[in-house]
């Protein structure tokens, strides 16, 4: 998983510091720090806040890339 260098890069190329982002989402400059290096993780809840800031979707954010085949559940279920 990519989430931590998705985090830093997006941040870095809006010039944007940890203590921006954290301020905006109430979290600590370490908290922030901490995912940009892989020692943590963000809160699921605050996915959304995050890709907002960023201007993209919280698939973007997580690296996801969208596909036009269908699903391994769709593929199953159907």
């Amino acid at each position: 998983m990519k989430l931590g260098s998705n985090i830093r890069t997006l941040r870095q190329r809006k010039g944007l510091t940890q203590e921006q982002v954290s301020a905006y989402l109430g979290v600590s400059y370490q908290a922030v720090s901490k995912w940009e290096s892989d020692q943590s993780c963000p809160d699921v809840l605050l996915l959304p806040k995050i890709a907002d800031i960023f201007e993209i979707t919280v698939d973007e954010l997580l690296g996801r890339e969208v596909k036009q085949e269908k699903s391994g559940f769709e593929k199953v279920f159907g």
